[in-house]
């Protein structure tokens, strides 16, 4: 209880750390970074302010005190502006009637410059292809620009101020200026298609600078401006600006300067994702801090932990290392205990399932053979049992003549077919044990076929079939050659059987040399299999020629013998309808003759 009381204060003494950074800096931000920017600011524009009355003094040319002006406008994101009493620019920024705001295309094409009435409309509510009508002055026919008094949009009427109707009758317009002597009346209707590219600090500068002129045109005859800094706040554009009026002494002429304040909104915001990322900084270090903790104060409990959980999923493999004498090195070894008399008592006891769940199949499967050979061989020996059956009888009765031989070799036909058919279940039902063992070696697959062949060659010749192959080389392969010969076999005795009088049958070894082995193949020419019982012909006592199994003779095992015994050599095979005929294959494992041994 101790060292974990000890953590959790020194996990809180963390958390209060973590806490306490960003108060401070939450306070330093709304408390003291904003007014030292400010007053940064208005030191800045102080010390300008200085130094151009200080030019103007000393009769500097209009060319360098225009140079700093422009200077310190860059530098300090200003607008500077040195006016007599009568808003004549002198120095710096000038006023006159280029403020475009936006333009109107009218029906008939034509497109309108609306110029700025002096923040007296507020333009934030007109967009791009707005329909608006304009009631105004026409002040130059050539630049079409219009001056409005009233603006249209739908319902919505937009008109000036008083203050920009005194303003504008006390406004002077210089020769430059290109605007009609005598303003025309003039009514467009049309649609905007363009506003004005400045940026929003600039406009709002620009607005609080005229603002400062609207003053000065109402103030009284002789009265002077007093020299201040303070804060102004554009209502059109929501942006706070810095307006400095700086009389230069001895002279009539004012320095007005507005400078953005939107710049240390700016700089908040990029504090506030300064705090999102030293929150994430922070936040990784308590969560290292915390790691640290568990990994030293709570190990032992959760590597006991984990242990039992692996105990519960029956993995006994790891156990817990004592290294102290206390409680917890006590629970650690009783763990070991437990784990280890867990593992033997479940060892033992999955043996004794596995193999009581292994016998028990083995006697499922056993049984359902049993129950399969005694099926098939009652349905098999049916017909061979009759057929002696009918005849013993015949001849008992007087039916046939008692001497007479051909019956007697009926009944030793059938009794050789009934044979042959329980060897060859016998052979499948020891091919499907589980504990069969094949007998391996190397051996030649040419060597082989000729042995087979020279056995049934009259088989074939007495069909007039003729048999095609070609020996290039020795193919020796890998398997139970005495189970490869039984394959070959009923291969060729099934291919003789099926293959029409008169025809072919061909015989191919090839080598895959990706695969390293060597396919057998048989075709016998000019019969098919139909291909919907391909698959099937593989099944015991199946046969394709149904109606004439008698001439064709057979057990129907022959090929699910085949099948078994390639399955055991885990071998590719399978059946095809060719161009020609039907062609069966299998491969073995090829061995190279230089690991033979002589």
């Amino acid at each position: 209880m101790r060292k974990r009381g000890i953590a959790y204060k020194l996990f809180l003494i963390h958390i209060l750390l973590f806490t306490s950074i960003f108060i401070i800096q939450i306070v330093f931000q709304s408390i003291y970074f904003e007014p030292y920017y400010i007053h940064k600011k208005k030191q800045n524009m102080e010390e300008f302010a200085h130094t151009i009355e200080s030019k103007i003094k000393n009769h500097e040319s209009t060319d360098t005190i225009n140079q700093y002006i422009n200077e310190m406008s860059e530098s300090n994101n200003a607008i500077i502006s040195v006016i007599d009493h009568q808003l004549q620019a002198h120095y710096g920024t000038t006023l006159n009637n280029n403020y475009s705001q936006f333009v109107v295309r009218t029906k008939d094409n034509k497109e309108y410059n609306i110029i700025d009435d002096f923040l007296s409309i507020d333009y934030k509510e007109l967009n791009e292809e707005d329909i608006i009508s304009i009631d105004g002055l026409l002040l130059n026919d050539k630049e079409s620009l219009v001056l409005p008094d009233k603006i249209k949009i739908g319902t919505r009427i937009l008109e000036p101020t008083d203050a920009s109707s005194i303003f504008f009758e006390g406004f002077t317009i210089s020769d430059e200026d290109n605007v009609n002597e005598q303003p025309k009346p003039i009514t467009i209707e049309g649609k905007v298609i363009s506003k004005p590219t400045e940026s929003k600090s600039f406009t709002a500068q620009k607005n609080v600078l005229i603002q400062e002129m609207f003053v000065m045109t109402n103030k009284n005859e002789g009265q002077t401006l007093p020299n201040q800094i303070y804060t102004v706040r554009d209502t059109q554009t929501d942006i706070n600006n810095l307006m400095l009026i700086e009389n230069v002494a001895g002279t009539d002429l004012v320095i007005l300067a507005v400078t953005s304040l939107q710049s240390v909104d700016e700089v908040i915001g990029n504090l506030n994702q300064y705090y999102i990322i030293l929150f994430v900084f922070t936040m990784v270090i308590v969560i290292i801090i915390a790691i640290i903790f568990s990994k030293t104060l709570s190990k032992p409990l959760v590597k006991m932990s984990t242990i039992a959980n692996q105990i519960a999923n029956q993995n006994f493999s790891e156990k817990y290392i004592v290294k102290s004498k206390d409680e917890l090195g006590q629970m650690g070894e009783a763990l070991n205990k437990i784990s280890t008399n867990l593992e033997q008592k479940i060892t033992e006891l999955v043996h004794a399932n596995k193999k009581l769940a292994q016998d028990y199949k083995l006697q499922l499967k056993l049984k359902e053979k049993e129950k399969e050979f005694v099926a098939n061989v009652s349905h098999e020996l049916k017909t061979p049992l009759t057929v002696i059956n009918g005849y013993i009888k015949g001849i008992k009765n007087g039916v046939y003549e008692q001497y007479d031989m051909k019956y007697y070799d009926v009944i030793l036909d059938e009794v050789d077919r009934m044979t042959e058919m329980v060897q060859e279940m016998l052979d499948i039902s020891r091919l499907e044990s589980p504990i069969y063992q094949l007998t391996e070696s190397t051996f030649d697959l040419w060597h082989t076929f000729l042995k087979v062949y020279d056995k049934f060659k009259a088989m074939a010749d007495e069909k007039g079939l003729q048999v095609l192959f070609e020996i290039d080389e020795e193919t020796y392969v890998n398997g139970d050659i005495k189970r490869i010969e039984q394959v070959i076999t009923n291969l060729f005795i099934n291919a003789v059987k099926y293959t029409p009088k008169h025809n072919r049958i061909n015989i191919k070894i090839v080598y895959l040399e990706g695969l390293n082995k060597y396919m057998f193949k048989i075709e016998n020419e000019n019969i098919f299999i139909p291909y919907n019982e391909i698959e099937q012909i593989w099944d015991p006592f199946y046969r394709v020629e149904k109606s004439r199994s008698k001439e064709f003779g057979g057990s129907g095992l022959g090929l699910a013998i085949v099948k078994q015994i390639l399955e055991r050599h885990n071998s590719s095979f399978g059946v095809n309808n060719t161009e020609n005929g039907v062609e069966f294959y299998f491969d073995l494992r090829a061995v190279s003759t230089n690991c033979l041994e002589y």
